[in-house]
């Protein structure tokens, strides 16, 4: 699926200063009332060493009603006993009843979420910014117009108020715990996985991510998840764009003979940074002006990396592929892709004449069955296409070893290492890899 198609992502990607607070708020509202098992983790949390959670829910017969709003006026927060102060942000939480207060106004709250006769109130932050003061004075007047009939100072509010430090990287440690659960169980909600990556985006520190160098490289995923963060942050901080795809990740790629760089790990935890030159047609004129070659070698950070190359024809039907031939050197009898045989053979195919110029022409170059391999004789010949379109591409790649990639990622918060390996790997790639004889 495409991440621009996530829930809470707006068209435009620009970072729009105070708007995201109401952003991030909504989404995380949106994701509490849209999946119960968050709801209920966040909650048992904040209510954690208090009667509260038993009284609401040791009963079945009890009758527990819930509502959620988002900039809520402090003085529509009334029938309560008790409310919940919470404090949503890096910064950690000063101490609560040390605040002065100022005035009485009727502020609007971020996040409100009432629960029978008790309140959390919400005030987050986008950032590194202590809210405690402005969270003290929005409960104090909620507090005060919910007992407007006693004088200020006869409210005991150490006894209805409980103030809580709730910031964004814990808040998030248990948000994916709940989607790695749903997802172990079949069941990933989409809204708190999508409010997931909304996060990730703008603040990747906020998940609880470790550092390469203390995985072990059999946790491809959790590799993978910290090699995203980086291109994240590259795409926030250069023209080179991120791939919009939930299937793969990996950079755009600004040359008419490629358009994606893919990055993966294999087996070993060694990163594998793939491109597909000629992946269709329209890339192949520029590949093939002459003979196309790769470097044997690139350099990233000072290191050489061996490229290592391979074949790979592939058949669409209607832009979709659906078959293809894969093929080394060790295969070949002699010269297929040349200037030549890309100008005659590729493009649009029709059944009859020009298949059978195919089959004569792979029959007379490639030295395996490649009529099994691509199962010919049922996916085209047998198919009921009349036509189908035909690419004369590579899979050029790189490797980079796990010990490597722990050598450069040795702190969670610090991801300098690993955007210089990703922005110079785009480079070396494109500047560095094609040679034209």
């Amino acid at each position: 699926m495409n991440s621009h198609l996530n829930i809470f992502k707006s068209y435009t990607n620009k970072n729009r200063s105070y708007q995201l607070e109401n952003d991030l708020t909504r989404a995380l509202a949106i994701s509490l009332q849209e999946d119960s098992l968050f709801f209920h983790e966040i909650f048992k949390e904040i209510l954690k060493g208090t009667n509260f959670y038993n009284q609401l829910f040791e009963s079945l017969e009890n009758e527990t009603r819930v509502n959620i709003n988002i900039q809520q006026r402090a003085s529509q927060i009334t029938n309560f006993d008790h409310i919940f102060a919470i404090s949503l942000s890096e910064s950690e939480m000063a101490d609560f009843w040390t605040q002065d207060y100022d005035r009485n106004y009727d502020p609007i709250c971020d996040l409100v979420i009432q629960i029978n006769n008790i309140v959390l109130v919400f005030e987050a932050k986008r950032d590194n910014v202590n809210c405690t003061a402005q969270l003290y004075n929005q409960i104090l007047n909620i507090a005060k117009v919910d007992n407007e009939a006693k004088e200020f100072n006869e409210i005991n509010y150490g006894e209805i108020i409980t103030a809580f430090d709730f910031n964004w990287p814990k808040l998030m440690a248990i948000a994916v715990k709940v989607s790695s659960f749903e997802k172990t169980m079949n069941g990933q909600n989409r809204f708190l996985s999508d409010f997931i990556s909304l996060v990730k985006q703008h603040n990747f520190r906020w998940l609880p991510e470790p550092a390469i160098s203390s995985l072990q490289p059999t946790n491809k995923r959790a590799i993978l998840r910290r090699l995203e963060s980086a291109i994240e942050e590259v795409a926030k901080t250069t023209e080179i764009s991120k791939l919009n795809y939930n299937d793969r990740i990996g950079l755009e790629f600004y040359r008419n003979w490629a358009k994606e760089i893919i990055f993966s790990v294999n087996d070993k935890g060694d990163l594998i940074v793939s491109i597909y030159p000629g992946n269709t047609k329209g890339q192949g004129y520029s590949l093939f002006e002459s003979t196309p070659g790769f470097s044997e070698k690139l350099n990233i950070l000072g290191n050489e990396y061996s490229t290592k190359y391979s074949y790979h024809v592939k058949l669409t039907s209607f832009q979709k592929y659906f078959q293809g031939l894969w093929f080394s050197e060790n295969n070949l009898k002699k010269p297929l892709y040349t200037k030549e045989n890309f100008h005659k053979y590729t493009g649009r195919k029709k059944r009859g004449y020009q298949w059978e110029q195919l089959c004569s022409l792979f029959d007379e170059s490639l030295d395996y069955e490649w009529k099994k391999q691509c199962d010919w004789e049922r996916s085209v010949i047998n198919s009921g296409k009349n036509q189908f379109d035909i690419s004369f591409g590579y899979n050029v790649h790189i490797e980079i070893p796990f010990e490597k990639l722990k050598e450069l990622d040795q702190k969670q918060s610090e991801l300098d290492n690993l955007i210089n390996l990703v922005t110079e790997i785009h480079k070396s790639f494109s500047n560095e890899l094609l040679l034209k004889n």
